[in-house]
C-alpha cells in the first residue's frame, strides 16, 4: 500500500534533512541559553522583590525608633517634669572670734525633697543637720491651683495662683524670710531686725494660704506660738508691686523694679490673751545692677521683763531698721548694708540662767561683703562687720568680725 522511497528519490527533490546526532547539541544550546534567561529574570525579580521587602522593614524601624525618641524628649521637657525632685546645700565658715576657741564652723547641711505628682496636691520637706542635731526645718502638703512652684526655702510668690499648706513652715513676715538658707542670702549674717526681734528667724507649724493676685501677693498664717513654749500666733504680709516685670523666684534679687510690703504678727498666750504684736514694712527695688532693700520692724510686747529685784521692770517692747544695697555682676557680687536695734530695755535675762542678766544698748552695724559664684554649685562669700563703737555685755557679742564662707549646692 505504501510506496518504497529510496535515497535516490529524496536527493533528486533535493530536500534537507539534518542528521540526529548533529541536531541534538543545538538543541541544548537553545534550551540553555532559554533557561538561563528565565532565570535571570527570575532571580532579578526576586533581587527585586527583596530590596522592596528590606527597605520596608528598615523604613519600619525607622519610624519606631524615631517615635521612641519622641516619648524620651516628651519626658523630659518641663511640661513633664520629674514627680520627684531634690537638692541641697551646707557651707562652712572660717571667722576672726573672740567668743569662741573655734575659728571653723560647719553650718547647717539642708536636704530639700518635693514630690509633685498629683494635678493639684504636692509636699514640700527640708532636712536640716547643725551642730550635730537633726530636725525637720519645713514639711508641708500643699494644695495649689495654676502654680506648681513649692518652695522649701526663700522667696514664696510667683505666678498667679494660690497655695494652702498644713505643716511647719518660713513664717512669711517682713522681707529678710527669703533670705534664711545660705544659698539665696547674698552675704553672711542676718540683719539685727531678723537677729533680735525674730529669733534669728520664725518659723511655726500651723497652716497657711498664699498666692498672687493682678499687682497683689498675700499670705495668712495661723501657727503654734513661734515666739514661746506655748500658744498660738496668727498674722500675714500684703506686697504690692505696681510695675510687673518677669519673675525672678526663688533668688537673691527682688522679683520686680518695686515692691512694697506690709507685715502682721500677733502672738497670743494659752488664754487667747495677747502677748506681743509685730509690725513690718518693706521695699524692694531693683534697678539694672542694684538692689535696694529696706525694711523696718516694731514690736509691741505685753510682757514686761522682770529682773531680780521686783521694783526693777522694764519694757519689752524693741524696734529696729535695716537697708541693704546689692550689686549684682552676674558671677560676682557687692553688698553693703546699715541697720540699727532698739530696745526699750536695757537689760536682758540669761535664757539658761534666769538669775543672770546682761546690759544692753542701741545697736548699730555696718556689713561689707562679697559674693563670688563660682559655678551654680560653689559660691564663696567674704564679710566684715562693724559695730561702731555700740555693744552689749553679752557672752556671744563681737564688736567687729572678718568672716569667709563657703556655699556649696547640690
Amino acid at each position: 500500500m505504501f510506496e518504497k522511497v529510496s535515497n535516490a528519490t529524496f536527493n533528486q527533490d533535493k530536500i534537507f534533512c539534518l542528521d540526529p546526532l548533529i541536531l541534538k547539541p543545538i538543541v541544548s544550546i537553545f534550551l540553555f541559553i532559554a533557561l538561563s534567561s528565565a532565570n535571570a529574570e527570575i532571580l532579578e525579580k526576586n533581587s527585586t522583590s527583596t530590596r522592596s521587602t528590606n527597605e520596608i522593614e528598615t523604613l519600619d524601624e525607622l519610624r519606631e525608633e524615631i517615635e521612641s525618641l519622641k516619648q524620651k524628649l516628651e519626658s523630659i521637657e518641663p511640661n513633664n517634669p520629674t514627680p520627684l525632685s531634690w537638692s541641697g546645700f551646707f557651707d562652712i565658715t572660717a571667722k576672726n572670734t573672740t567668743s569662741t576657741d573655734n575659728p571653723f564652723n560647719l553650718g547647717g547641711l539642708e536636704l530639700g525633697i518635693q514630690y509633685d505628682q498629683v494635678d493639684n496636691f504636692a509636699v514640700s520637706v527640708a532636712f536640716v543637720w547643725s551642730e550635730d542635731v537633726a530636725e525637720i526645718g519645713v514639711a508641708v502638703l500643699d494644695y495649689h491651683a495654676n502654680n506648681h512652684n513649692i518652695p522649701t526655702r526663700g522667696r514664696l510668690f510667683g505666678e498667679p495662683g494660690y497655695h494652702v499648706q498644713f505643716g511647719r513652715f518660713d513664717i512669711p513676715f517682713g522681707v529678710d524670710y527669703e533670705y534664711f538658707a545660705a544659698t539665696d542670702r547674698p552675704n553672711i549674717t542676718a540683719p539685727l531686725t531678723t537677729q533680735r526681734i525674730e529669733n534669728d528667724g520664725l518659723n511655726g507649724d500651723g497652716l497657711r494660704a498664699y498666692g498672687t493676685w493682678s499687682q497683689f501677693d498675700y499670705a495668712i498664717y495661723w501657727t503654734n506660738s513661734v515666739l514661746k513654749d506655748n500658744g498660738t500666733t496668727i498674722g500675714g504680709r500684703l506686697g504690692f508691686f505696681p510695675s510687673k516685670d518677669e519673675f525672678r523666684i526663688h533668688n537673691k534679687t527682688p522679683q520686680n523694679d518695686f515692691i512694697i510690703g506690709l507685715s502682721w504678727l500677733q502672738d497670743l498666750d494659752s488664754e487667747e490673751n495677747t502677748s506681743e504684736s509685730i509690725y513690718a514694712i518693706d521695699l524692694s527695688i531693683s534697678l539694672g545692677i542694684t538692689n535696694i532693700i529696706f525694711e523696718y520692724v516694731s514690736s509691741d510686747s505685753n510682757n514686761p521683763i522682770i529682773l531680780n529685784d521686783p521694783d526693777l521692770i522694764q519694757s519689752n517692747d524693741e524696734k529696729g531698721f535695716n537697708a541693704r544695697f546689692l550689686f549684682d555682676f552676674d558671677i560676682a557680687s557687692v553688698f553693703f548694708s546699715y541697720g540699727e536695734w532698739k530696745p526699750e530695755f536695757s537689760s536682758v535675762v540669761d535664757q539658761e540662767d534666769l538669775n543672770t542678766y546682761y546690759s544692753v544698748e542701741t545697736l548699730k552695724r555696718v556689713t561689707i561683703g562679697t559674693n563670688y559664684l563660682i559655678d551654680d554649685y560653689l559660691q564663696i562669700k567674704i564679710e566684715y562687720i562693724d559695730h561702731l563703737d555700740t555693744r552689749t555685755e553679752e557672752p556671744e557679742f563681737e564688736e567687729n568680725t572678718f568672716t569667709l564662707q563657703m556655699v556649696a549646692s547640690f
